[in-house]
């Protein structure tokens, strides 16, 4: 058996390795369509690996064909993991998406363009390998340029593009206006694209050392296929445990069992929802709005978690505004049913306590009232008061800065009518000064604007 025999060999081992505790953790928890994705992806991948080993094929154009279809598993994990970043995926596929998405718009306009450019890369490469074959499976041979000319395009476009989905993972990582399990979820999968991004430039490498490298050339490519092995291993542990972190735990009791899960999806919904909105771009109006807030939290120094929770606010408000989130059921209506499930569950010590046992099991966070995350007691409070007013009068509550700052910028990205939020908020001192940081913030980035013209 070749050294390519026996790497193959090893990754369509950790292949079918990781396509069985995918399906294990889907029949042990709950189905989700990027874990039957994944299943089906790493048993496809597993098959043609174990095909190179079992025919060892003989002649360079078969080579060519055997090492350009093993790159397909990878080239259609990237493409999915980045299109779900922005919500891209036909139908009900993108109604829970697996990861963050970003409102700015070079990096979505990147993501999207991820199923374009690393279908061209893997077409170009097959092409020009077949056009001018090369030793593509003789691991320790030396390469002649026509391989790098085959090999290049595929693995710098996948390494660009899973480097791309590991940045935006982490980004939403940093971000604690998510609920914390996400961001241990966002973590996980940050490291399995980080790892595969690693993966592809160790592969463009290994190409160029067959090319250029002669002297010792054997000892650095056995240290690599070792590389890649390990790499590849914590790629896909990290997918793995992505995975199971999307699941909720079972709770004896038979009254918190029914509460849980009652709970548990509504958050998730609301999350997801909140996440595909700000994927979508929602509106001009409400992105410029979430940009001018940034700059009203920074003018007027507010603290990190209220500048959180005030842009969380306007993303729930922007869900429950959007038209498609009445088919997730994401409304002011399940907003209000999910605000007073909380108040619940919170009013319950001994209830609670339990929640917040499971919860730290899942994401270290369950003691806090929901904690900083975008379905919180105060995100959903404010945003239900401006988008569903209740009936009672509330002028003399007092009102945090940071709900004021979302008040005045619902209005101005047209979400609520700029006269109900008048009505409600006008008598507060606190609005009329969040109104006046607002203005400001406005002129600091026109000023910025016509700076860049």
């Amino acid at each position: 058996m070749s050294a390519a025999q026996e790497q193959a060999a090893l990754l369509g081992s950790l292949c079918l390795a990781t396509s069985v505790v995918i399906a294990t953790i889907m029949i042990f928890s709950r189905v989700s369509r990027f874990g039957v994705f994944a299943t089906v992806n790493f048993l496809f991948a597993a098959a043609l690996f174990w095909t190179q080993v079992a025919y060892g094929f003989s002649g360079w154009r078969s080579e060519i064909v055997a090492a350009a279809t093993s790159e397909l598993p990878g080239v259609l994990l990237v493409c999915w993991v980045c299109l779900a970043q922005v919500g891209g995926l036909p139908g009900r596929l993108s109604a829970r998406p697996i990861g963050p998405v970003i409102q700015r718009p070079r990096p979505r306009r990147l993501l999207w363009m991820s199923a374009v450019v690393l279908s061209v890369a893997w077409i170009c490469g097959t092409i020009v390998g077949l056009i001018w074959p090369s030793p593509a499976l003789q691991a320790y041979a030396s390469a002649p340029i026509q391989f790098l000319l085959f090999k290049w395009p595929i693995s710098f476009s996948q390494g660009a593009w899973a480097g791309l989905a590991a940045l935006v993972f982490a980004l939403a990582v940093r971000s604690p206006a998510s609920a914390a399990i996400l961001r241990l979820r966002n973590g996980a999968f940050a490291s399995s694209m980080l790892a595969f991004a690693l993966i592809a430039a160790e592969s463009a490498a290994f190409a160029g050392v067959r090319l250029w490298v002669d002297e010792g050339r054997r000892g650095v490519l056995e240290f690599m296929l070792g590389l890649e092995a390990a790499l590849a291993v914590l790629c896909f542990a990290a997918l793995g445990i992505g995975l199971a972190l999307r699941y909720t735990p079972s709770v004896a009791t038979t009254v918190l069992g029914k509460m849980h899960t009652a709970w548990i999806p509504a958050r998730e919904r609301f999350e997801s929802f909140r996440w595909r909105v700000s994927a979508g771009g929602g509106s001009r109006g409400v992105i410029r709005a979430s940009y001018i807030l940034e700059e009203a939290a920074r003018l007027a120094r507010l603290p990190k978690p209220d500048n959180d929770r005030a842009l969380a606010t306007i993303q729930l408000l922007a869900v429950m505004r959007d038209p498609s989130a009445e088919t997730g059921r994401v409304t002011p209506a399940a907003a209000r049913d999910l605000y007073e499930m909380q108040e619940e569950l919170s009013r319950d010590d001994v209830l609670w306590a339990k929640i917040g046992a499971a919860m730290r099991g899942r994401s270290g966070a369950g003691s806090s009232r929901v904690g900083a995350s975008g379905t919180s007691q105060e995100v959903l409070g404010v945003a239900l008061d401006l988008i569903e007013p209740r009936a009672e009068p509330q002028e003399r509550v007092p009102r945090p800065l940071w709900s004021c700052l979302v008040a005045v910028a619902a209005g101005d990205a047209g979400l609520v009518d700029p006269a109900v939020v008048r009505a409600r908020f006008g008598s507060h001192m606190t609005f009329d000064a969040a109104s006046k940081i607002y203005e400001d913030a406005k002129e600091v980035m026109r000023s910025r604007t016509l700076r860049g013209l």
